[in-house]
């Protein structure tokens, strides 16, 4: 009898104990609970409509006073912070100093139970006074950001972006019963942090359990070994925020209908209309809601020191918009142009040295700003210095870093993998030997370098282009010529234990270039086909005239399957871009030859069963490549002249 009173006590315990620790039911959105009324707004938090997202937000000004609810509101009916929980983020932050910035923290009458604080270089997960720190590397000011942390047992993951997950091992392992009766909750200004948060704020969520960024974010695709090309079908395009929680990601349910949430990818405000999560759009007077291209006019001439194979644009925060050509001369002391945008015009900002430059990469590592050149070289039979530069923060220009050996190169290619970063050579030939090894480097966290880790024998090899498809990676090169006869293979690798093994082949004829895009949530390919030279052109005739494609993802074949087919001269760039909701493709013509007509720019517009069709063609300069970026409400295009001094940049003038 007494044993049996006994296991009856222990049960009710263990009923008691499960009733504390997980009676409380979520998601619980915490700005709601702490804003419950819009007039009840303290100090330094006010209400502001983000116009590049359509989204209202809240605004932390730096003399936020302390925001604060009490934990009893959220843990009615228990005194126990959850084991396992989530919290959810999306902010977008104005400033960002040196010194740590309060999110979030729990505090009782002892101290900080709980806190996330932010910092320029890092995230910092603090519990019991033992923190756990994250690089914040990956977070943009005045961008839109979505940061989720899960809690399960002794360890703490930090998701990014819905992209970029990390973990740590917690210091001390979260407890099981964490009293929380008596205890506050703090949003942007907290005792655990120095500093209160700046910037916008629109939702702080708690999950109990370890799983709100696979709730809030699309299902990544398994990382297994055996996925034989395979290519999973598309469970939804769109994610919503805590709002849409649960297993349909493209649809809203009916408890939903005329709600307002937060799209992390597209950046934008959606609404549940019958079913779907759409785009809010604003109906503003004074905001048109289309944009219609007309036509493009000269704004001015950019003076490179010798003509220009390619053109790169990147933006460097607090210093501006910059765009370095790949200036091809053949000389020992050759260098490439770095122009800066300043009042509306590119002016000259530096020379970098170069040998026959044919390709310029723009990417980050870190904290990090980086320009890396493929160079062709003076000898062909021999290899050359391809170059990184580093940007130096205090002199504001950039410096040597790091060489690597290359051959004949005439592409780099930047990306990121997990936490991986790496660089893929596009290596062309070795004197009349085409067929050479291409090698894909990866960035060595501890000599700080760029290390070979992979080469792929290629043949002509003149691009590589990265692209990501449902959580695979892919490497597309563009292979020219093999001796013969342009009309050979490019192919299309994906990323498999570690390695870029084969995942298909597509017939191009004098390939240069690869163009990925997506479209109508479709994925696409476009291939620049430049010269048709060998035995299907025995005659050797109109060799600059080919016929470049576009191939469209079947998900069903996994496979790339031709699109379209456009009639294209010399075509070495595709450059993809959208205007008003369009989408558009403008081929780079190199104008080897041919009649007025062959000398002429297309842009093409995409129209629905019409697929592209020509819609501006320009007597221009031979162009080599092109760029389109956006100053305020103006947009511009960039070109790279093949074969003057004089390229130019165009400024677009709508309907």
């Amino acid at each position: 009898m007494m044993l049996m009173l006994l296991l009856l006590l222990l049960l009710l315990l263990l009923l008691l104990s499960t009733s504390f620790k997980y009676t409380y039911a979520g998601p619980i959105s915490l700005i709601d609970e702490a804003f419950p009324g819009i007039g009840k707004l303290p100090d330094g938090v006010s209400v502001v409509y983000d116009v590049t997202s359509h989204v209202h937000a809240l605004q932390f000004l730096p003399n936020t006073k302390d925001v604060h609810l009490s934990a009893s509101s959220i843990f009615q009916k228990c005194q126990y912070f959850p084991e396992e929980f989530s919290l959810f983020f999306i902010f977008k932050y104005i400033n960002v100093s040196s010194h740590e910035t309060c999110l979030l923290s729990i505090t009782n009458a002892e101290g900080t139970l709980m806190s996330v604080c932010l910092s320029k270089q890092k995230f910092i997960f603090t519990y019991n006074n033992k923190r756990t720190r994250f690089r914040a590397s990956v977070l943009t000011i005045n961008v839109w950001h979505t940061v989720g942390f899960s809690v399960t047992g002794g360890h703490v993951a930090m998701t990014t972006d819905c992209l970029n997950v990390r973990q740590r091992r917690l210091r001390r392992k979260f407890p099981s019963f964490l009293e929380v009766e008596a205890a506050d909750i703090h949003i942007g200004s907290c005792p655990g942090c120095r500093l209160a948060f700046t910037g916008l704020l629109k939702d702080v969520v708690m999950v109990p359990g370890a799983d709100v960024v696979r709730r809030a974010c699309p299902p990544r695709a398994p990382r297994s070994a055996l996925l034989d090309n395979k290519i999973p079908q598309e469970t939804g395009m769109y994610t919503i925020a805590y709002q849409s929680v649960g297993p349909d990601w493209a649809g809203c349910r009916w408890t939903d209908v005329g709600s307002l949430a937060f799209d992390v990818y597209s950046r934008s405000i959606k609404a549940c209309v019958n079913g779907v999560w759409q785009h809010v759009t604003t109906h503003a007077p004074d905001v048109p809601k289309r944009r219609e291209l007309d036509y493009l006019s000269v704004h001015h001439d950019v003076i490179t020191p010798a003509p220009s194979i390619d053109v790169e644009l990147f933006h460097i925060p607090g210093e501006g918009l910059f765009a370095v050509f790949a200036n091809s001369d053949a000389g020992d002391r050759g260098v490439s142009g770095l122009f800066k945008w300043v009042d509306d015009n590119f002016r000259p900002y530096q020379r970098l040295p170069s040998v026959s430059a044919q390709g310029w990469r723009h990417f980050t590592i870190g904290a990090n700003f980086y320009l890396a050149v493929a160079n062709y070289g003076n000898d062909s039979s021999r290899g050359t210095n391809s170059t990184i530069f580093k940007w130096h923060r205090h002199r504001k220009k950039f410096r040597e870093f790091q060489t690597l050996i290359t051959y004949t190169a005439r592409d780099m290619e930047f990306f990121t993998i997990g936490e991986e970063h790496f660089l893929a050579v596009a290596n062309h030939a070795i004197g009349a030997d085409q067929q050479v090894d291409s090698v894909i480097y990866r960035w060595d966290r501890k000599l700080r370098r760029f290390t070979s880790h992979q080469t792929i024998r290629t043949t002509g090899a003149y691009d590589w282009t990265y692209f990501k498809v449902d959580g695979y990676h892919f490497l597309a090169v563009a292979q020219a010529f093999n001796g013969r006869s342009t009309l050979i293979d490019s192919v299309i690798y994906v990323y498999q234990k570690d390695k870029f093994l084969p995942f298909q082949s597509i017939e191009t004829n004098g390939a240069t270039d690869w163009e990925f895009f997506t479209a109508g949530g479709e994925a696409f390919l476009a291939v620049a086909n430049a010269y048709n030279y060998g035995p299907q052109n025995f005659r050797n005739a109109d060799t600059q005239r080919t016929n470049s494609s576009i191939f469209r993802l079947d998900v069903r074949k996994r496979a790339f399957v031709k699109y379209q087919t456009i009639e294209t001269n010399s075509a070495i760039d595709w450059e993809h871009f959208t205007l008003g909701g369009d989408h558009y493709l403008l081929v780079s013509n190199a104008q080897n030859g041919g009649g007025e007509a062959d000398r002429l720019t297309t842009m093409y517009r995409l129209q629905g069963v019409d697929r592209f069709v020509p819609v501006h063609q320009m007597f221009l300069e031979p162009s080599a490549d092109w760029e389109v970026f956006q100053d305020g409400e103006d947009v511009y295009f960039l070109y790279a002249n093949a074969k003057g001094r004089k390229s130019q940049v165009l400024r677009a003038v709508f309907k």
